[in-house]
């Protein structure tokens, strides 16, 4: 994220994606993030692209399970991997 604060995600550069997230700027946010934090859409946004797979995130729905998000890498989609994680409430994910 430091390093690439104006990689593309859906069009719009990192660094603003950050701003909206959390309200700060990258600097602050990796010195947050340095100290511990865990991570959410921004970092699974950066995972997509840095390793080339998609990632689709559930959550629980009745007796099964609905995806409520996809960070998929821009080129050649269907043909990627892809990583499922649980999304658990609040901000808790699992694998």
């Amino acid at each position: 994220i430091q390093a690439n604060p104006q990689l593309l995600i859906s069009e719009t550069p990192l660094k603003d994606w950050v701003k909206w997230d959390s309200g700060t700027s990258v600097g602050d946010y990796i010195r947050k993030m340095s100290r511990g934090s865990w991570g959410g859409g921004i970092e699974m946004a950066c995972l997509s692209q840095m390793k080339q797979v998609n990632v689709h995130v559930y959550e629980r729905s009745g007796m099964g399970y609905k995806r409520i998000s996809a960070f998929d890498v821009p080129v050649n989609t269907e043909s990627r991997p892809i990583i499922r994680v649980l999304y658990c409430g609040g901000v808790h994910y699992g694998k």
